[in-house]
C-alpha cells in the first residue's frame, strides 16, 4: 500500500468521524494528492465546535491533515495539527484570539514539523469567515512569540487577512492584532 493511499484512508476516516460528531462543524476541506515538492497541505479538514445560537464563550477552529500523521498501525497520531482558540463576547460583538498554535518542533507532541504548510492560514481564513457570518464586529488578540522567526511569520500572516499588527516590543516578540469587521 502506498503512502498516499494510507493518507487517503486516514483522511476519509477522520472526515467521517468529524461529520458524525454533532458538536463539530466542517468549515472547509480539500482532498487532493500532494504533488512532489509541495510544501502546502493539499489534504486537510478545517472544523470547529462553534455554535452560532449558543451561549458558549469559547470555541476552537482546528485543522487536520493526514500528511506525516500516520503511525505504523495506520492511525492518525494527532486529531489536529493547527488550532485557533477563541473567546467570544456576544454582548460587545467581539472575538478574541487566545492561542494560535501550529504543532511543530517546539511542541512536546511533535513528531513532524507542521509549520510552513499553510495550516495556520487555513485556520485564520476560516475564523474570519465564521466571524463575518456571526456578525462579530471586532476580532483581536495579543501576540507573544518565543523567537524572532515565529514573530516574523505572524507579522506576515495576520495582515494577509486584514488584521492590523501593532508591534509592542519586537525583541520580546509582543504585538497586538485587530480586525474591525463593522
Amino acid at each position: 500500500m502506498s503512502v498516499q493511499t494510507d493518507y487517503d484512508e486516514i483522511y476519509a476516516k477522520r472526515l467521517a468521524a468529524i461529520e458524525k460528531d454533532p458538536a463539530l462543524t466542517i468549515l472547509s476541506s480539500m482532498d487532493q494528492a500532494r504533488p512532489e515538492g509541495t510544501t502546502k497541505a493539499t489534504q486537510y479538514i478545517v472544523y470547529t465546535d462553534y455554535k452560532a445560537n449558543s451561549s458558549q464563550t469559547r470555541f476552537t477552529i482546528s485543522v487536520y491533515t493526514p500528511f506525516e500523521n500516520v503511525d505504523k498501525y495506520g492511525h492518525s497520531k494527532a486529531d489536529f495539527q493547527s488550532q485557533l482558540l477563541v473567546d467570544v463576547n456576544r454582548w460587545s460583538q467581539r472575538m478574541h484570539i487566545t492561542v494560535l498554535e501550529t504543532l511543530g518542533s517546539e511542541s512536546r507532541l511533535a513528531f513532524y514539523d507542521f509549520q510552513n504548510m499553510g495550516l495556520a492560514q487555513l485556520a485564520l481564513k476560516a475564523f474570519v469567515n465564521l466571524a463575518r457570518k456571526s456578525e462579530a464586529g471586532l476580532l483581536d488578540g495579543n501576540i507573544s512569540s518565543f523567537d524572532k522567526e515565529n514573530f516574523a511569520k505572524l507579522q506576515h500572516i495576520f495582515p494577509k487577512f486584514g488584521f492590523t499588527f501593532d508591534v509592542l516590543d519586537a525583541d520580546q516578540g509582543l504585538a497586538k492584532i485587530e480586525l474591525k469587521l463593522k
